[in-house]
């Protein structure tokens, strides 16, 4: 008879992201925010990514709950961030690099870590 153990952490994770885009003429303009994702584990993350060629946007479309602090897609005025929600979601996640970007900071998050 086997047990079955269970890791006590939170099934979602908190996943700060931070980078640069450049604008018309050329300057970068910083971003910030936060997404609220589903915590994966090992296996699970193996299981997506195995042979697969899944696409780190797809993945992220996945798991990605919510955002705080997001000024990137904007409602149609220009003016007002985006409630969180699907589509707005795949407009982040359709920028080129985006969701290389916010797989590399969930897997930071999403795993164990040394302590400082």
């Amino acid at each position: 008879m086997s047990k079955k153990y269970r890791i006590l952490v939170s099934d979602t994770v908190i996943v700060p992201v931070e980078g640069k885009l450049t604008d018309a003429a050329g300057k970068p303009v910083p971003f910030k925010f936060t997404l609220t994702c589903k915590r994966s584990d090992q296996a699970q993350m193996k299981e997506k990514f195995d042979g697969k060629g899944l696409v780190f946007a797809d993945f992220m479309q996945e798991v990605t709950t919510g955002w705080a602090g997001q000024r990137l897609v904007m409602e149609e005025d220009g003016e007002t961030p985006a409630e969180f929600c699907a589509d707005a979601l795949s407009a982040l996640l359709n920028v080129n690099g985006m969701g290389l970007l916010c797989f590399n900071a969930y897997t930071a998050e999403n795993g164990a870590k040394a302590k400082n």
